[in-house]
């Protein structure tokens, strides 16, 4: 097992891939460099004792809330996004209740960046960053479509270089649960595992990532982070696209997921 380490050449701290043994089920797990890092820069230097379904289950338990009982509006909700043209793109994994503010607020105590709109000058530096396996924290995401419209947010966290990274959408959905009176989001959230430059009569022409196929983990991932930081009140889960095991998104990724959408209930400020 390694451990955290102190580069001697620049005296930073240096994060390398651990093998761990689930203390619930037994299985080992890799816990990546990247997501030590990330913990450690919100002041967490514990050692993860759990897998990630182990700890997303924990965190569903742990947000039971008597007191809470939500009613989101999930009647009639698409739960498949599109890409232009209108190929299927990925499915809805995700949703929030809570305000504009309330969600940025959430993202921003986690670390999340927004990522930038796109643009002529965004299409350069997310090209030249992946020609040069570079950096680009905040680097735009392609458009997906929901209720006739683009993503209204988009967050995203690198993993080294702009090739790698978790990152999902949003969309307002324009309704409210009436038992919170909470506004709902819906959102679609994958990890990026690489990217491909695209040319254009020899020249640079844009960029499209490859995801990850497994879609649950990333799911998982952000709503254990979110409960563990105290900023959930309640989680539960409603249908989603159903169980895929041989899913396309819209740039022909494949992908599988359980089909289950978590509905995860901000807390409100007093």
């Amino acid at each position: 097992m390694s451990k955290h380490e102190v580069n001697p050449q620049d005296g930073l701290m240096s994060y390398n891939d651990m093998s761990l043994t689930c203390s619930r089920c037994d299985r080992t797990f890799v816990w990546t460099g990247y997501h030590q890092k990330w913990r450690a820069s919100r002041g967490l230097m514990d050692v993860l004792t759990q897998c990630e379904k182990c700890r997303a289950s924990v965190a569903l338990v742990r947000t039971a809330n008597p007191a809470i009982v939500p009613a989101p509006p999930w009647d009639g909700l698409p739960m498949r996004t599109a890409a232009r043209k209108g190929v299927a793109g990925d499915p809805i994994n995700l949703a929030f209740e809570g305000s504009r503010e309330a969600l940025v607020a959430a993202f921003n105590t986690m670390g999340l960046l927004m990522a930038d709109s796109l643009s002529l000058s965004s299409d350069l530096r997310i090209a030249e960053a992946a020609i040069r396996h570079a950096s680009y924290s905040a680097a735009p995401v392609s458009n997906l479509f929901l209720f006739g419209r683009a993503q209204d947010l988009a967050i995203e966290y690198e993993l080294g270089s702009v090739a790698q990274r978790h990152h999902a959408r949003f969309w307002e959905t324009g309704r409210q649960d009436v038992a919170t009176h909470l506004d709902l989001w819906l959102g679609a959230v994958s990890t990026d595992i690489g990217i491909e430059v695209l040319h254009r009569h020899h020249l640079p022409a844009g960029t499209t990532h490859r995801i990850d196929p497994d879609l649950d983990a990333a799911r998982d991932l952000l709503m254990t982070v979110l409960v563990e930081a105290g900023i959930v009140d309640v989680v539960v889960k409603r249908s989603g696209i159903g169980a895929t095991s041989d899913g396309r998104n819209g740039g022909g990724d494949p992908f599988f997921t359980d089909g289950d959408v978590v509905i995860m209930v901000l807390k409100q400020a007093a």
